[in-house]
């Protein structure tokens, strides 16, 4: 049995051979220690900023993509994991950074006049966008943002798809191989600030903006699932450890009808749609799986979710997918702090399938390779179907 067949056989609640197991991302140093080489697989700052924009300035941006896919085959094949992703076609004209500091690039539009400045923190390996018109504006920018994204019709052929053809030709056949597509929601951003005072004082238009971006993710979104992926993975964050980022009825609102069309198109295509989230959403699991999600990634024990609580509550409508501590265990704990992590959220989450294992979120550069990969090794050890149910 491969990848592909055991992760299909988790999304329909049944039982495979073993534990299917997966992974988010993976940075370095984990893909480094892994293929005994510089890599420039996963999230982390150094891959996704310094050497993406150094890329974009040099010209070499298609090379960049060429090697990064190269590199994520070869680490998931080594680990022989069962599901990738997630896959994304790339612009066809970026937009070309100016290096502004040392660490720091200037993003800017002529279209619009917009402009977003990122930082990369070597001590970290973090690179987010740290300014920008919309922080320095507020809604008054985010009009213009709006007003050009509703001027502009989305066209596929302003985006290319070279290494999302390469990904199905290279992995589709043994692994589960997962399409991209969420609501990208202002407040992960910088600008939270204003798009959370937007939900109050300018909902008309939050409506239009959140719209204006989902024609051109349900656009590139049905001309992945026509490819052929097997699922579609969402990874805006939702909630901090303490809740959600904004109330369950603002979700209800804005959030979740939106999801929602993203879902049916899923299932027109007869494929499951993962959420990925941080923090704690105890408070709107129903509202998710009420909009058609099909699988919940993350699952973070440090947010107070607990995963064979979750299990038993919702285990029949929703599959799970973590939830092994990234926080502390595996990157503090001791080999066996591993493997007892890992046996114990195989047997409460494992049986009867609904279940991929996963880390709580990433393999973020701060976990230590050696620790991941007991997390494996014990996942194929007592990861054997059937699996005692510790539950009862």
């Amino acid at each position: 049995m491969n990848g592909k067949e055991r992760v299909k056989l988790a999304f329909a609640h049944q039982e495979a051979d073993r534990v299917p197991v997966m992974a988010l991302s993976i940075d370095n140093p984990t893909a480094a220690h892994v293929l005994g080489r510089s890599t420039l697989c996963g999230f982390g700052g150094r891959v996704r900023g310094v050497a993406q924009n150094q890329a974009l300035m040099a010209g070499t941006h298609h090379e960049y993509h060429q090697r990064k896919l190269s590199d994520e085959i070869e680490l998931y094949c080594a680990l022989d994991l069962d599901c990738w992703g997630e896959a994304n076609p790339i612009p066809c004209n970026p937009l070309v950074p100016e290096q502004v500091e040392e660490n720091a690039w200037r993003f800017s539009d002529p279209a619009t006049g917009l402009w977003q400045l990122y930082r990369f923190m070597p001590e970290s390996d973090a690179y987010d966008q740290v300014d920008s018109s919309l922080r320095q504006e507020g809604l008054p920018a985010l009009e213009r943002l709006t007003e050009s994204m509703e001027a502009n019709t989305p066209n596929l052929e302003d985006w290319d798809f070279t290494f999302v053809d390469m990904a199905l030709r290279e992995m589709g056949d043994d692994l589960f191989l997962l399409a991209y597509a969420d609501i990208d929601l202002g407040s992960t951003w910088d600008w939270a600030e204003h798009f959370l005072i937007g939900l109050i004082q300018a909902p008309d238009l939050i409506h239009r903006y959140l719209d204006a971006q989902l024609r051109t993710t349900l656009m590139l979104l049905e001309a992945m699932l026509e490819r052929g992926f097997d699922g579609v993975l969402g990874g805006t964050d939702w909630a901090s450890q303490k809740g959600p980022m904004f109330s369950p009825r603002h979700f209800n609102k804005f959030v979740f009808p939106r999801l929602k069309q993203i879902t049916d198109l899923c299932h027109r295509y007869g494929v499951p749609y993962i959420k990925h989230t941080d923090g704690n959403v105890n408070s709107l699991l129903d509202g998710m799986i009420a909009t058609g999600v099909d699988g919940f990634q993350a699952i973070e024990p440090v947010a107070g979710m607990d995963i064979a609580q979750i299990k038993r509550h919702y285990g029949d409508r929703l599959t799970l997918i973590g939830n092994v501590d990234c926080a502390h265990t595996l990157v503090n704990g001791t080999v066996e702090d591993v493997r007892k992590e890992t046996e114990n959220v195989i047997r409460v989450a494992a049986p009867g399938g609904g279940f991929v294992l996963s880390t709580s979120n990433s393999v973020h550069p701060g976990v230590k390779p050696e620790l991941y990969l007991a997390m494996l090794q014990t996942a194929r050890e007592v990861g054997t179907y059937p699996i005692q149910d510790r539950n009862h």
